[in-house]
């Protein structure tokens, strides 16, 4: 089973570039606040990345990468220590082309409009910097589509933010696959040799009435075995996994097919619209009705257990 084919599926998740510009001179900036995973690519020359409480500087080169999955406050500038205000430093195009002595960056953030992400990026570092240079050797997918980004953000192209956003999109994949741990969270769980079959079970089956004992039988386990296993792995238990996918499951109806709440609902698991209704509203924060509607933006929140 891609696990991480249906989780980008389930999460909707897509890139939007914000800024694709040099910076001359003295300048800073910080890109975080917007609650997503933003990132930021140098397109040419160098910069400096701080991070508050951290004395480290990271110098930044061509073709270098840096995301932050859980929105972490962050400085890149020019110089090494930088006098300039935070984005106060207003860029330029290329119009007529890149200026050698400026900064290129390509800035962005992954948008997903869906609850659940933080489940997935909480196992993630909270700053991930790819160095170009590291790649070395034979190129790999992740050096050509990289080279593929920067060559796009050049070139004011019709199109080009587009291009650029799904090239992107490709790039997290692949840092998600390399950085997620293998010990810990539902990626471990689905190439576990014992909780993989659970796991298999939930996401294909959410509308079925999972209990811990029928979650543990298609592990070939006691009910006790599984339930200290899972939690180990996954960090959080059966029924609260179960609960997690069924609302995300749901959300994702609701926002994306303009299903009915009762649709959803029985789709889910639920027997009725009305415990559908409670159960989303206290783990989501947002009755569904809303989320059909599309008048409110959920932001990640800690879920609760509910059965």
């Amino acid at each position: 089973m891609d696990v991480l084919k249906q989780l980008f599926s389930t999460f909707k998740v897509s890139a939007n570039i914000f800024h694709n510009g040099q910076y001359c001179g003295s300048w800073a900036i910080n890109t975080s606040g917007t609650h997503y995973m933003n990132f930021h690519v140098v397109s040419h020359g160098n910069c400096y990345l701080t991070l508050p409480g951290n004395k480290e500087i990271t110098k930044l080169s061509q073709g270098d990468i840096v995301l932050f999955p859980n929105d972490s406050e962050h400085v890149i500038s020019g110089e090494v220590h930088s006098s300039s205000a935070v984005n106060s430093s207003p860029s330029q195009d290329y119009t007529n082309g890149a200026d050698t002595t400026a900064t290129g960056l390509v800035c962005g953030y992954f948008s997903h409009n869906h609850p659940l992400v933080s489940s997935i990026t909480a196992h993630l570092p909270q700053t991930i910097i790819i160095k170009n240079q590291t790649l070395g050797g034979s190129p790999t997918g992740l050096h050509y589509l990289l080279d593929a980004l920067l060559d796009e953000s050049k070139h004011a192209n019709k199109g080009s933010e587009l291009i650029m956003g799904r090239i992107a999109e490709a790039i997290l994949a692949i840092i998600f696959r390399q950085h997620l741990p293998n010990n810990s969270g539902v990626l471990a769980a689905t190439a576990h040799p014992k909780l993989s079959a659970a796991i298999k079970a939930i996401h294909s089956t959410p509308n079925r009435k999972w209990t811990i004992e029928l979650l543990a039988q298609q592990c070939f386990m006691s009910r006790a075995g599984f339930n200290e296993l899972f939690k180990s792995v996954v960090q959080q238990s059966p029924m609260e996994y179960v609960t997690q996918w069924r609302l995300g499951m749901a959300y994702s109806m609701l926002a994306d097919e303009n299903v009915s709440t009762l649709h959803a609902a029985l789709a889910c698991g639920y027997d009725n619209e009305s415990s559908f209704s409670k159960a989303f509203k206290r783990v989501l924060g947002v009755s569904p009705g809303a989320v059909r509607s599309q008048k409110i933006s959920v932001s990640s929140k800690d879920l609760e257990e509910d059965g």
